[in-house]
């Protein structure tokens, strides 16, 4: 009994594990921005929608680490302190206000929102 409970146990897991870990195919803000809103809002209510909203917010703060170090037209600093909910914030009231562009690719727009919100001040 004790080696069907485990079995049991395992495949659940199993199962569990390969719903969540669904790759995201389609990287525009359409498929993005309500995962980001739910992992802004602490509310990712479902397996997928969180799957989404943890893409977000490690593209985010990928993006934000990199984007200090493009070109200067592009380069971005965030402020050191910023988290994952501050970045994925500043990508929200970016892409709210811009509705236009929701069917471009999301990691473009967050740079654009990152470089809109914290331009560098000096030269790196």
């Amino acid at each position: 009994m004790k080696y069907v409970i485990t079995v049991a146990v395992a495949f659940f897991v199993a199962i569990v594990s390969a719903t969540a870990q669904q790759p995201i195919e389609n990287t525009s803000a359409n498929t993005v921005f309500l995962g980001c809103k739910a992992y802004a809002e602490n509310r990712m209510t479902n397996m997928r929608l969180g799957a989404i909203g943890h893409f977000c917010a490690g593209v985010v703060h990928g993006l934000a680490y990199v984007a200090e170090r493009l070109p200067q037209e592009d380069r971005s600093c965030a402020p050191p302190t910023s988290d994952a909910q501050q970045l994925v914030r500043v990508v929200i009231s970016y892409l709210e206000a811009r509705p236009q562009h929701m069917h471009e690719d999301f990691r473009t727009l967050a740079l654009e929102a990152f470089h809109n919100a914290w331009p560098c001040k000096t030269d790196r």
